[in-house]
């Protein structure tokens, strides 16, 4: 099943880090704060907030275009989705580069971009409803 995730309501987030680890999880199998697809950080304010940051399924991703190798392909419904056999683990970076969300980082052990692939385990671990899902519709094709 795919969900259509949003980021909502950031100003819930408490920095529990919830959605962040439910993420790692599903992508790698562990918990580990560099190896996921959402990222919580601090509001540089005193104000004790935090800014949740994830893909938001750009209908025209900056980031599949930057990319030299053709390795992230844009999706009908928006995002992207990494085609692995292409990705050369570059050390350009321009893909990240190209993300002006700041969403799309690289994992460390494989040295290619970390892919939400929208399976709603961050809205589901989130006990303050930051993120919102629903089902995705079937794209219809010609």
């Amino acid at each position: 099943m795919r969900f259509r995730i949003e980021v909502k309501n950031s100003s819930r987030c408490i920095g529990c880090y919830n959605c962040l680890y439910a993420c790692s999880r599903h992508l790698f199998d562990s918990v580990d704060q560099t190896r996921t697809a959402v990222f919580v950080r601090p509001d540089r304010s005193l104000s004790n907030r935090f800014t949740v940051i994830a893909c938001r399924y750009c209908p025209n991703p900056e980031c599949a275009s930057a990319c030299p190798h053709g390795a992230l392909q844009p999706l009908p419904e928006g995002g992207i989705t990494l085609i692995a056999s292409k990705c050369k683990g570059c050390t350009t970076f321009d893909c990240v580069k190209a993300c002006t969300l700041t969403a799309l980082v690289l994992d460390r052990k494989t040295k290619m971009p970390v892919i939400c692939d929208k399976c709603g385990d961050c809205a589901k671990y989130c006990p303050h409803n930051v993120f919102s899902y629903e089902e995705e519709k079937e794209i219809a094709t010609v």
